[in-house]
């Protein structure tokens, strides 16, 4: 396969297949994919080059518009937008595949769900996948440096942008691939930047930091955001007495002006849902609690159970943890190419 070069010029490495030399067959039935459009232009596109643009064959694929006379959508211009632009699809918008809902696109046809994000009612892609027992892909923001990734994407460099992809779940929550191959090329392309610097662990901090969980992944798991973080609060409150702080992420559409550092000094322990943050004060040294056993990165270097937050524990496989993270994010050519897709079925067998 044709490698990425990263802005040193050098190719980038993807992690190992056990069978790399395997011929493609085109249209068979567990190879076909079908991508969703969720009415997010940059993302949109990006998707339907990733997936139909797998060896260039439409047999491979199907890109699947949403009906916009099915969906309820709320379109709500912003101010000063251009008339010739179209007005991107709200977050709430209720879409509508007929792909999807057909019956004819069942298993004996499709061997993959392909979608971005958590909203617009891409939890009813889930929904399907489950009731079809269809494999879903889930294509998101990278797990290290996905800031980097985003600014990369803004600006139209998709050679340097890489994202996750995850198989039947959100985030990858186990270690399955040690090799730190990719861990270290990436590094070392932001060499400047020490995001990736595994500090000691910290012990003996002052307060707690929660990281609320994300609204959107809450509705799409059927859960109340807002009551989840009460409950987390509530029940740290039965197990210490530290304080408590709450970090949001953004701030009136803002990322949180106060650097996570400044929240990271001094701290006894992170609690969270799925935030990367998580992931960022883990790599500092700050211990880790999760209050989900499945949907978070984080997981396999943290507690789940708040009762032991006096007693975090200090995992010494951070390194293969990390190494495992950058195995499972991918660049576009990865994804299209059809690499991304093996990688994670060899990696759930």
């Amino acid at each position: 396969m044709k490698l990425e070069k990263d802005i040193t010029g050098k190719n980038m490495q993807p992690p190992k297949l056990n069978a790399v030399g395997t011929v493609r067959t085109f249209g068979k039935e567990d190879d076909y994919a079908l991508a969703f459009q969720t009415g997010k232009g940059h993302n949109d596109a990006l998707l339907q080059r990733m997936i139909l643009g797998r060896h260039l064959r439409k047999e491979n694929a199907l890109y699947c518009i949403y009906d916009e006379h099915k969906s309820t959508i709320n379109f709500n211009k912003p101010k000063d937008w251009p008339a010739s632009r179209r007005i991107p699809t709200p977050p709430d918008a209720h879409l509508y595949w007929p792909h999807l809902e057909s019956l004819e696109w069942g298993k004996s046809k499709v061997g993959s769900y392909w979608f971005w994000g958590f909203m617009r009612n891409t939890k009813r892609i889930v929904e399907v996948a489950k009731q079809k027992k269809i494999d879903w892909f889930f294509i998101d923001h990278a797990y290290l440096y996905h800031q980097r990734h985003s600014l990369f994407q803004k600006y139209g460099d998709m050679r340097n942008c890489i994202f996750r992809v995850s198989k039947n779940n959100y985030v990858i929550n186990k270690i399955t691939d040690t090799s730190d191959t990719r861990y270290l090329e990436l590094k070392a392309r932001f060499a400047k930047d020490d995001e990736l610097e595994i500090l000691d662990w910290k012990k003996g901090g002052k307060h707690i930091v929660v990281f609320p969980p994300s609204w959107w992944l809450c509705k799409n798991l059927g859960m109340s955001a807002e009551d989840v973080l009460q409950n987390t609060i509530d029940e740290l409150k039965k197990h210490t007495d530290r304080e408590i702080r709450v970090r949001v992420k953004k701030i009136g559409g803002q990322y949180n002006p106060v650097p996570l550092q400044e929240d990271l000094k001094d701290c006894h322990a992170v609690v969270s849902y799925q935030s990367s943050a998580a992931a960022k004060a883990i790599i500092k040294g700050v211990p880790s609690f999760t209050i989900t056993d499945k949907n978070s990165a984080a997981i396999p270097m943290s507690l789940t159970d708040l009762s032991k937050i006096e007693t975090p524990i200090y995992p010494d496989n951070r390194y293969e943890w990390l190494s495992n993270l950058a195995n499972h994010q991918f660049y576009a050519s990865e994804i299209q190419s059809g690499y991304a897709k093996r990688y994670l079925d060899e990696q759930d067998t």
